[in-house]
């Protein structure tokens, strides 16, 4: 019952940040945008960083989990590269996408378990947690124009 209550004030949120940003409210887990979100996810879970790079347009900006931005491909493709492909624990599934031609936002769960501080880290044996929602903006090329990860504030996929 609680997952159903979480599940449905999810879709509600999202809805309403949907509505927003100028999307309709009858998203489509299969628009454009949202097969780039899917590819990203997928070449994430193979750990094919360098794909994931090339996903973005050459003027791209990205808004990282840890606060940290970056703009054009070659800062992208170096965070891609070095940071992501630092974390070798990392387990991902993705979850409920919403989206448009030109937009898309959907969950990424990460295997976690949590700190001394009660902080999810990624723990390639822990349970699934929500690690971010993360917003992604293509070109009418179906390029990556700009893409914001936020992070749960209970979880730190960065952490050492």
């Amino acid at each position: 019952m609680k997952c159903i209550a979480y599940k449905s004030l999810l879709v509600a949120v999202l809805v309403a940040i949907l509505s927003f940003a100028g999307i309709p409210a009858q998203a489509d887990e299969n628009s454009p945008a949202c097969q780039v979100g899917k590819k990203y996810m997928e070449l994430v879970q193979k750990a094919d960083f360098a794909a994931v790079a090339d996903l973005f347009a050459p003027n791209a900006e990205f808004h990282a989990p840890t606060g940290v931005s970056f703009y054009g491909a070659v800062e992208i493709r170096n965070f891609y590269l070095n940071d992501a492909a630092a974390l070798t624990n990392l387990v991902v599934r993705p979850q409920d996408f919403f989206g448009n031609d030109h937009q898309c936002y959907f969950e990424i769960w990460t295997r976690s378990s949590p700190n001394k501080d009660g902080i999810y880290v990624l723990d390639p044996n822990g349970e699934f947690v929500r690690g971010a929602i993360d917003h992604f903006t293509i070109n009418d090329e179906g390029r990556a124009v700009r893409f914001v990860a936020h992070s749960s504030p209970t979880a730190d996929m960065f952490a050492k």
